[in-house]
């Protein structure tokens, strides 16, 4: 069985997915970049190297898979390799060398469980490879992908036709390939953005997918636009793309990029502007003690029964820049323990901090009355805080204005630098990395629609606890208009010199 003309160019994306090892591959990117393709050739490949072998060519739909990978499969499977095609009743393709195809698709029959995954048939099997085309599509959810790593157990040996190449594994190879366009999922929240923290700072996410004992990324991510597949799309079909396709939906759709969501709220947010390490910001803090910066706190909080409670903590330097540092987003968590909650928190900057403000909180807690074992005290939560040491006054709570605040304080800001590379423009809005449930709601928070599917002046109400809490703790701070540059970093007055203008006016010049 010959192995197929399948020649890619080195140092190319196509090329990087090919040449992937890792246990799962993951290929992003654009509309058209070739993520299909890539993934079909690249099962081609397993199949002739590992004849006798079991895979599995997955997709959401029966229509999805027909029309598009098996498709797409056939196209570039050589057909003396066939020895049997896949029929109406066996959607399943029989090699001459003994390997099995499976088409099959991933929202199975069945009754749906609560989580929104079925009971699938095709999860009885055990597969040396599995290959799963657009995994962003709204049928699949989170629990079929863990599903499906679980079955992949083959132990097929290893017997390439042809040269050997001594990075392949010896049996299996218990590769897991699946191709996204960006999404704003499960699959970007689950899968790509705990690599991408990793990657960029090195610290590992709960949800990482890594070696249970070295602690290595099993996953390696390979991306391009639309424009890496350019040599095999027609002028007129990306020009089509480009009339059709403007501002984020561009980002998304042809320059592949993950962060590029329709609708988004806060857009301006960018993980490398405005996430720091919890070092950084404590760097900062002593930094300021040394030049005797007087740091005030800043606080925020929204109170939850059966929804999380929230609290905040962030610091506001000699820039007006803030930076969050702290917090906790806790379920079902008591009134009566939140205030040594935030104590606790407290102590830890006690000595960095001066804490002479009351929390910013939710204006409800002034108003709700808590209930106890059906018994109402006639007292405000507000109050019961108070009472125990948990100082709040009411932040003000309207959305929209809540909203600009935010926004004013993520936007980039000529006059000042980055806290911590020191370049201008930058923003007066950092979040530490440790601080996930921040980053969670922020990267989704989305404007309401409309039945006819318009943009609302007014964003989602779900899950969007942190991010009430943020627009508390912001709401008494001056815009960024108002701020001002610190006299110690002021050009001073002898720095100027004087001459005459064309209208023979002195003017002054730095």
């Amino acid at each position: 069985m010959s192995h197929g003309n399948y020649k890619l160019r080195k140092n190319t994306t196509h090329w990087e997915f090919d040449q992937c090892r890792a246990k799962i591959q993951f290929f992003g990117g654009g509309f058209a970049n070739g993520k299909t393709t890539a993934l079909v050739i690249k099962a081609l490949k397993l199949c002739a190297a590992y004849p006798g072998s079991n895979g599995l060519l997955g997709r959401s739909t029966y229509p999805k898979l027909n029309d598009t990978l098996r498709k797409v499969f056939f196209l570039w499977c050589p057909p003396d390799w066939i020895k049997k095609m896949p029929t109406q009743d066996d959607n399943t393709c029989y090699l001459t060398n003994g390997t099995v195809i499976n088409f099959r698709y991933i929202s199975q029959r069945g009754k749906q469980n609560v989580d929104g995954s079925t009971t699938s048939n095709l999860l009885s099997a055990t597969y040396d490879w599995i290959g799963i085309d657009q995994i962003e599509d709204p049928e699949i959810v989170h629990k079929d992908l863990l599903d499906l790593m679980g079955r992949l157990r083959g132990q097929t040996p290893y017997r390439p036709d042809g040269e050997e190449d001594i990075t392949m594994p010896d049996s299996g190879p218990r590769w897991l390939m699946l191709t996204s366009n960006p999404t704003s999922n499960w699959v970007y929240k689950e899968i790509i953005k705990p690599l991408i923290v990793y990657k960029k700072t090195g610290r590992k996410m709960e949800n990482l997918l890594a070696h249970p004992v070295t602690g290595v990324p099993i996953i390696e991510l390979v991306e391009g636009s639309t424009y890496t597949n350019k040599e095999n799309l027609t002028e007129d079909f990306l020009r089509t793309l480009e009339a059709s396709y403007k501002g984020q939906m561009k980002d998304r759709f042809l320059d592949g990029k993950w962060a590029a969501y329709e609708g988004l709220v806060y857009q301006e947010f960018d993980e490398d502007k405005h996430v720091i390490t919890r070092a950084q910001a404590m760097d900062h803090l002593w930094n300021m003690q040394k030049r005797r910066v007087r740091v005030t706190a800043i606080e925020g909080f929204d109170f939850g029964l059966t929804s999380p409670s929230c609290y905040l903590l962030g610091f506001v330097d000699d820039w007006g820049r803030v930076t969050v540092i702290d917090g906790y987003y806790e379920r079902n968590c008591h009134y009566t323990k939140q205030p040594q909650m935030v104590e606790k928190i407290r102590r830890k900057y006690a000595h960095l901090i001066n804490f002479d403000d009351e929390i910013r909180a939710d204006p409800a807690i002034f108003k709700t009355k808590v209930i106890e074992k059906h018994i109402d005290t006639g007292t405000p939560l507000s109050q019961l805080l108070w009472d125990a040491g948990m100082e709040c006054r009411p932040a003000n709570n309207d959305i929209i204005s809540g909203v600009a605040k935010v926004g004013a304080y993520l936007g980039e800001q000529p006059t000042h630098p980055h806290i911590i590379t020191n370049e201008a423009p930058a923003p007066l809005l950092y979040f530490v990395d440790d601080l996930d449930f921040i980053q969670d709601e922020i990267t989704n928070y989305y404007w309401d629609k409309s039945s006819l599917g318009d943009l609302l002046d007014k964003p989602i109400d779900r899950d969007d606890h942190a991010l009430d809490t943020l627009k508390y703790m912001l709401s008494h701070l001056p815009d960024p208009s108002e701020i001002r540059i610190p006299k110690s970093e002021q050009v001073k007055p002898w720095m100027f010199w004087h001459e005459l203008d064309d209208d023979g006016k002195i003017s002054r010049r730095a």
